[in-house]
């Protein structure tokens, strides 16, 4: 692993050894996919209701203000895709796979809610 010190001196490893196209990192094992050019997560997440698809969002955004870290979601009907990856280096990083784990636990949380 490398390390990035980014503008707001924060020391961020990258992700070298991702093993695979997919990258497993959320507590149920499932995966997200790893791309290549530029590399990034992704994941696709599918919702029971449009009124959780909202309250997803809402935590997400939340939650990226709280991290100081954004990824890309796209809406399409009752799915969302999430993007994750570090821009400055196009890679990916231990901020990114925090991101994705946040991503994940507010999924969980608003579908075992239903």
């Amino acid at each position: 692993m490398s390390e990035y010190f980014s503008p707001a001196n924060r020391c961020v490893r990258v992700i070298r050894e991702a093993p695979g196209p997919d990258v497993p990192i959320i507590p149920k094992k499932e995966k997200w996919e790893h791309l290549e050019d530029p590399e990034a997560l992704r994941r696709a997440f599918k919702f029971s209701s449009t009124q959780n698809l909202i309250h997803f969002l809402e935590d997400v955004i939340q939650m990226q203000e709280i991290l100081g870290h954004h990824g890309k979601l796209l809406v399409d009907q009752n799915r969302v895709t999430a993007q994750i990856t570090t821009h400055i280096i196009n890679s990916v990083t231990e901020m990114d796979v925090e991101w994705a784990v946040k991503v994940d636990e507010i999924y969980e949380d608003i579908e075992r809610s239903e």
